[in-house]
């Protein structure tokens, strides 16, 4: 090489440290030591198709798709009732978690800034928000996905194998760990190992110490909530094979007591029966949860792998040269060299199918955790929203209707037929005058109530000795309808509550309620025994006429 820079290289020195992340220049030296050249930045334009830009950016499309899929799933556990969503603070935490992932992967569509602080260094988390903001979600989001996967997988072992319910204790718990624990360890890889543009859009985290910081513990975890599902499967799989086992042995031993075997088969059975039960409520939980531990490990595997190939080992080196002398010998044109560039960097499918797996995981939050009830629950919102409901003409009673109504109508349905303008004064109905504020009635809508069958309404019930029976009697009689031919309730009621009067051999007929024309005919309210005539005597009076002197009379037992 000539002390100057051949293409694509540019010289070292004419771009100084002075920001950005300079550990991952591309740099070599001269053989003539007259200084060092760099590959220009972004280096992945140099090892993979010119294609692959514009694949990615379709990738960051999906990603706008799947956080559209889960803010629609967040608003509708915020605003539909249980019955349409089924939430459940597990599944709205865990689309909230992979919503905070995938916002990291659009964060840089709102940005005009490049991926590169110079001509030769890539930028940092100290050199660009735009690339600090889209590493903290990926990482947080990632760390909280996989945090709430753990609880999901926990939840459920809980409940199919040791047949405990998660309550109120495991909520808060849960709270308090699927979000602190994120956090903590997203300081400790931003502070100690932190982030730049190494692949794609987005920033991800720095190949120094990110296996201790960040990779390690969340595989860690991972990998837990791997073995818990597994242990679940499995004791899912052992109920049920036991449970066919001891089937079959009842049915073979044909015991002359049909009782003797019957218990660890009913235990059987109930335990499978609980556990289909429980599968069939999360069996779209566990799916997500499923794919979501796919896309962490191969997304962790495929980035270690990366991290492997930015390590100085004797392999890499040689690599490297190879494809340094192609690019010389070829004048700079990558096409000719994007085999040997292979060698140095992960394939360009793998890359890919990481990052459409990572842009997926909010459509399957929609696809699993949702359901159709969801979408008939928000036309239900709406409908109720635009479309004004329209006038029930049915009767209802004076008992069912709200009060806040301005003009109630308590006609009955040949009244609304002909018209509302027509005031209803039948004594079988109730006016709305006497309801107006201010006016004062002598009636009260706490006094009691009762339902008229022959006029299909109220009638306000009230006691004899109230005011309220004359002003309602004034009422009815000025209305311009005719009376009908029945008793109104009221006035049933006031006579019956009438006391009768008490017994008394001086009680004349008409005190006791009868018409004087009666006055004539044989009452039972006189004895004139011969033993009592003496008493009879003062209690005759001349408008009434005696008993005979022989009649002996007296009240019938």
């Amino acid at each position: 090489m000539s002390a100057s820079c051949p293409l694509p290289f540019v010289p070292e020195s004419d771009y100084p440290e002075r920001g950005g992340n300079t550990n991952a220049r591309v740099c070599v030296p001269l053989l003539s030591g007259g200084g060092t050249c760099c590959l220009p930045c972004p280096k992945q334009h140099w090892v993979y198709p010119d294609n692959f830009q514009q694949l990615v950016r379709y990738s960051t499309t999906v990603n706008v798709v799947g956080v559209g899929c889960c803010v629609f799933m967040l608003l509708s556990f915020a605003i539909l009732p249980v019955e349409f969503t089924h939430r459940h603070y597990l599944s709205v935490c865990l689309v909230l978690a992979i919503m905070l992932m995938q916002v990291s992967f659009i964060i840089p569509m709102g940005s005009s800034s490049t991926q590169c602080f110079d001509k030769i260094t890539p930028h940092d988390m100290y050199s660009s928000i735009n690339c600090a903001l889209s590493g903290a979600f990926l990482l947080g989001g990632g760390w909280c996905t996989v945090m709430w996967v753990f609880l999901r997988t926990l939840s459920l072992h809980l409940q199919i194998c040791w047949q405990v319910i998660p309550g109120r204790r495991f909520f808060l718990s849960a709270q308090a760990a699927g979000w602190s624990i994120p956090v903590v360890f997203l300081a400790v890889a931003l502070s100690i190992t932190g982030v730049s543009f190494r692949f794609g859009e987005s920033c991800h985290i720095n190949s120094k110490a990110g296996l201790q910081t960040f990779w390690g513990p969340l595989l860690a975890v991972a990998a837990a909530s791997i073995v818990t599902q597994s242990i679940t499967f499995g004791y899912c799989i052992q109920v049920y094979l036991r449970s066919l086992m001891e089937e079959k042995e009842a049915t073979e031993l044909r015991s002359p007591l049909p009782y003797a075997t019957s218990v660890r088969t009913v235990t059987a059975g109930q335990a499978f029966r609980r556990i289909q039960r429980v599968v069939v409520l999360q069996w779209r939980g566990i799916f997500v949860v499923v794919l979501i531990l796919a896309d962490v490990v191969f997304f962790a595997t495929v980035f270690l792998q990366f991290d492997g190939t930015t390590e100085k080992t004797p392999e890499n080196v040689r690599a490297g040269f190879k494809w340094l002398i192609c690019l010389l010998q070829n004048d700079g044109d990558k096409g000719k060299c994007l085999g040997v560039a292979a060698e140095l960097v992960i394939p360009e499918a793998t890359a890919l199918a990481v990052l459409f797996l990572l842009s997926f995981n909010g459509i399957w939050a929609l696809v699993l955790l949702g359901n159709i009830s969801i979408f008939v629950g928000w036309y239900n919102f709406f409908k109720n929203i635009f479309v004004r409901e329209k006038p029930n003409d049915e009767f209802v009673s004076f008992n069912a209707r709200r009060l806040p109504e301005p003009d109630p109508s308590y006609e009955m349905l040949e009244s609304v037929k002909a018209g509302r303008s027509r005031p209803p004064s039948t004594p079988g109905s109730f006016h709305p005058a006497v309801l107006k504020p201010g006016q004062d009635t002598g009636l009260s809508l706490s006094m009691p109530r009762e339902y008229n069958p022959n006029t299909f309404s109220a009638q306000l019930r009230g006691r004899a000795d109230s005011d309220a029976y004359s002003h309602s009697s004034k009422l009815r009689s000025e209305s311009s309808f005719s009376s009908p031919p029945y008793t109104p309730f009221k006035d049933i009621e006031a006579t019956r509550r009438t006391p009768p009067a008490p017994y008394s051999p001086c009680k004349e007929l008409d005190s006791a309620g009868r018409s004087p024309s009666l006055t004539n005919q044989f009452s039972p309210y006189r004895d004139l025994h011969e033993d009592n005539k003496s008493e009879a005597s003062n209690c005759i009076s001349p408008q009434t006429p005696q008993y005979p002197p022989d009649a002996k009379i007296g009240l019938a037992s």
